[in-house]
């Protein structure tokens, strides 16, 4: 064969590929037209979008998958309702209704999500209906109608036992089989003994495929875990589960206990997450962000000192926090850029009286890198209280020294330099800041 004739064909198998590579995700919303859709990267209750797209006229669509990871994809609609879908490589079709998008879900082509929706268009109404019925019999009185309600509780339970088992065993071993096996529930009595308990997990739910970290299925099992307990008891059950996870693989262990340690930090349990932290900060992977995070639970708890810093303002004020005069400094860490913030920074510029009424001055440190960015946010957004930042992002030395994680970050710190709050929201910023009003 003559070489330009060989190049040619080269170049013809290489396109043949490249777009067999090209996995279509494509379908119908009935009732959506020109509506968009959200692709979205799920890992736990946590949404990445990579991708909107919008239906045509017929509420049709389609989405090339050409570089996406094999995992748990997430649809968010307009109107907040979602459906999920797995990508393993195939190309996927279905239709559905914009009004019950799971129950309603037709999956056409793709044998992976046929394998899910075998499940999932069951249970969303049979999980409903246990839902009502076990508050139903935790509260109802003894009697007939009792009765009738535990029969229809097991009878649903059963029900939903079985399409999940009947799911799982279509085909064993794809993405759509060993998701679906974290959705079993957990029969485990909380008084076995620590040895009985880690053979039971070991045997139904090893946490050791890196796959399933691209899905909520290990978060769903957890949480599974945690409902056997009372809120009380959750840090033991979260130390079985972390003492568990720490035989298996160091990655997997990592997410789950930042997934962990975020519970806590949303239920206000700052005591739980400087114990977590000092029992098993050290075991989590050199993953950068989770080792600052463990130290902000653990050298800036509440109670402990805050590091001074010396800092100008864009307004060329050189400002120390051990030199400022007010009872109490809020430092706040934000960006420009960050959507919370820009959510955030104006509610607090438009309650400086609450913040005067308290003593407390404010100091916002932004880690954005250009200072054009937060002067025109300043002025934009009329800001009254002092803005500083250092410009060097999150290599910044205060930035370190706080162990800034996320934006915002927050401390309200003393005269003495002592940490007092370290409000996560807003809402918990004004109820703390008011707690601290003399009245």
């Amino acid at each position: 064969m003559p070489m330009r004739n060989f190049f040619v064909v080269l170049v013809i198998c290489c396109t043949t590929l490249s777009l067999s590579a090209q996995c279509v995700f494509s379908g119908k919303i009935n009732g959506y037209a020109f509506g968009r859709l959200y692709i979205c990267e799920q890992f736990g209750d946590d949404s990445k979008v990579v991708e909107t797209i919008t239906t045509d006229a017929n509420g049709e669509f389609a989405f090339n998958f050409t570089s996406q990871q094999v995992g748990l994809y997430r649809i968010h609609a307009d109107s907040k309702d979602y459906f999920d879908i797995i990508y393993s490589g195939e190309n996927i079709r279905i239709e559905t209704n914009v009004r019950n998008m799971k129950s309603s879900m037709k999956v056409l082509e793709s044998a992976e999500n046929q394998q899910l929706y075998a499940y999932v268009a069951q249970s969303e109404l049979a999980e409903y209906k246990i839902g009502i019925l076990r508050e139903l019999v935790k509260i109802y009185p003894q009697g007939e109608f009792l009765s009738s309600a535990e029969k229809e509780l097991n009878k649903e339970t059963a029900f939903l036992s079985t399409c999940l088992d009947k799911a799982i065993k279509l085909k064993n071993g794809t993405f759509a089989s060993r998701y679906l096996s974290y959705f079993r529930p957990v029969n485990l009595k909380i008084s076995e003994s620590a040895d009985k308990k880690m053979s039971f997990l070991s045997r139904n739910f090893p946490m050791n495929d890196l796959e399933l970290l691209n899905s909520n299925a290990y978060h769903h099992f957890i949480v599974s875990y945690l409902k056997k307990y009372e809120p009380s008891e959750y840090t033991n059950a979260v130390r079985e589960i972390l003492d568990y996870l720490k035989q298996g693989n160091q990655e997997i262990f990592s997410k789950m206990f930042d997934y962990v340690l975020t519970g806590f930090e949303t239920m206000g349990r700052y005591d739980d997450l400087y114990d977590l932290s000092v029992e098993y900060g050290n075991s989590c992977s050199s993953d950068g962000n989770l080792r600052t995070r463990v130290k902000s639970y653990t050298d800036l708890r509440i109670g402990a000192k805050a590091p001074d810093f010396e800092i100008e303002t864009i307004e060329g004020e050189d400002v120390a926090l051990s030199k400022m005069k007010s009872d109490y400094t809020l430092v706040i860490f934000w960006a420009t850029w960050c959507e919370n913030c820009q959510v955030e920074i104006p509610r607090i510029n438009e309650a400086l009286s609450l913040f005067k009424r308290a003593k407390i001055d404010i100091i916002a440190i932004s880690i954005d890198e250009s200072e054009d960015d937060i002067r025109k946010y300043v002025k934009d957004n009329s800001i009254s209280f002092r803005v500083a930042s250092d410009l060097l992002g999150w290599e910044g030395k205060i930035v370190s020294d706080y162990a800034v994680y996320a934006t915002p970050s927050m401390f309200i710190v003393d005269k003495n330099m002592n940490i007092v709050s370290k409000p996560i929201t807003g809402e918990q910023l004004f109820s703390d800041v008011e707690k601290l009003i003399k009245f």
